[in-house]
């Protein structure tokens, strides 16, 4: 039987280590001063812009899953081959071909989790050359989940396929 999954490989906007820690401090402050300190006490200009880093916070924290991934190519994997289009370069790599391939499992996307466009996992190929492909792809719902798992679990992938649970999924494999 011949199943196959088809999914985009997507990256995602990654931000600056330093500019969060710092703008979280700020967010922690800015809601301290809007809600917990004494009202009379409260200067407006600071006042304002504790609420300005607050809203601009609010996006950060809880908007950032409402924006969609920049596509930047079309994975499928089946029994018999991976296929993959990533930046204009077509790849077709048989099972035979491969050495072994690597998922870094995140979890799917759902309003529960990080993302509605699907949550971003990590799938590395290697070839029998040493050539290795990286990919952030995205597993949008709990069926294609379950298409991918049902083929890498497969007997053809048996030997080659490996697979960690990341930290913050909230569903098995």
């Amino acid at each position: 039987m011949n199943t196959k999954f088809e999914t985009e490989i997507v990256k995602t906007k990654e931000f600056n280590k330093i500019f969060m820690i710092v703008f979280g401090v700020l967010y922690l402050i800015s809601t301290f001063y809007v809600f917990l300190y004494e009202k009379e006490n409260q200067n407006i200009y600071l006042k304002y812009l504790a609420l300005a880093i607050y809203t601009s916070g609010i996006y950060f924290l809880f908007g950032q899953s409402f924006i969609k991934p920049k596509k930047t190519g079309k994975l499928k994997i089946s029994t018999e081959r991976i296929e993959f289009n990533k930046n204009e370069e077509n790849k077709s790599i048989a099972l035979n071909e491969l050495d072994n391939i690597y998922l870094k499992y995140m979890d799917y996307g759902s309003w529960t989790t990080h993302s509605i466009f699907g949550n971003k996992n990590y799938l590395k190929i290697t070839e029998k050359s040493g050539k290795k492909h990286d990919f952030e792809i995205l597993i949008r719902n709990r069926n294609s989940k379950n298409e991918l798992k049902r083929i890498l679990n497969s007997p053809e992938y048996y030997e080659k396929f490996d697979f960690m649970k990341g930290g913050n999924s909230r569903t098995e494999f």
